[in-house]
């Protein structure tokens, strides 16, 4: 049985049957299918898309009540059209539908820098990088060695300070400052953030590029650039900076070859 213009009858009923699914309350389902079927598979896919929600952005489900999280769920349905069947790649969905089509005007304004928050410890939780493969030295000197950084990482600046949001702090505007955190995982599998200010994520960002130089010359072009009046200092804070990360696996330790 054909339908109308060059679209099968069957295709017109799977559409009006997935959108029956995505939107029960709005979208009539096809004719003649039992109400409390179509009631099993439309719980499914919500409970389904909930769970996975729910367990992947925790910090986004904190932000609303039972009904507001439903909502926001029901409204992800509705509205995207994933561009993958695999359910890990369903995290760039949603960040994607905050970008791009969630349109709530009483959404927090930290809304989508939250969720890509959650979704940064998920990146680093899944990156299949053995740390302990990794060939290091255990001695050497952080100013003057060559060091090994934690390639499990992301160095990501925000509008709003994600990390420190919960139920008691829920800014309403972006501070002047940027937040700029540095995401890892340590050797025994735990995720970690540093909030780093504008010279320590300069100091990491320098120490991780291709050509790496040792942490006492990147120290003495930040005091050029700052203007210190004494380098020494800097270095001195420079040191204090990369012996904390080395105490939280951000340095693994020292390259072999010295």
């Amino acid at each position: 049985m054909s339908g109308t213009g060059n679209e099968p009858d069957f295709i017109r009923r799977q559409r009006a049957f997935t959108r029956h699914l995505r939107d029960p309350a709005n979208a009539p389902p096809p004719p003649d299918l039992p109400p409390a079927r179509l009631a099993v598979y439309s719980n499914a896919v919500y409970l389904n898309i909930e769970r996975f929600m729910r367990d992947n952005f925790p910090r986004v489900r904190e932000l609303y009540d039972d009904a507001g999280w439903q909502a926001l769920v029901r409204d992800y349905l509705i509205r995207h059209r994933s561009q993958t069947p695999l359910f890990v790649e369903l995290l760039d969905e949603f960040l994607a539908y905050l970008e791009h089509e969630r349109q709530v005007a009483d959404d927090p304004p930290f809304l989508l820098e939250l969720a890509h928050f959650d979704w940064l410890e998920n990146a680093v939780a899944i990156d299949e990088t053995r740390l302990d493969d990794i060939p290091v030295a255990a001695d050497g000197d952080l100013l003057h060695s060559r060091l090994v950084l934690n390639p499990v990482h992301q160095l990501v600046t925000y509008r709003y300070p994600v990390h420190a949001i919960d139920s008691a702090f829920r800014p309403g505007t972006a501070p002047p400052r940027p937040t700029r955190l540095l995401a890892f995982r340590d050797r025994a599998g735990n995720f970690g953030v540093l909030d780093l200010n504008d010279v320590a994520a300069r100091l990491f960002s320098e120490l991780s590029a291709a050509a790496v130089p040792v942490a006492s010359e990147v120290l003495d072009t930040l005091a050029r650039e700052l203007q210190h009046p004494d380098p020494a200092v800097v270095r001195q804070g420079g040191l204090q900076l990369l012996e904390r990360w080395r105490a939280r696996d951000v340095i693994l330790g020292f390259a072999p070859d010295g």
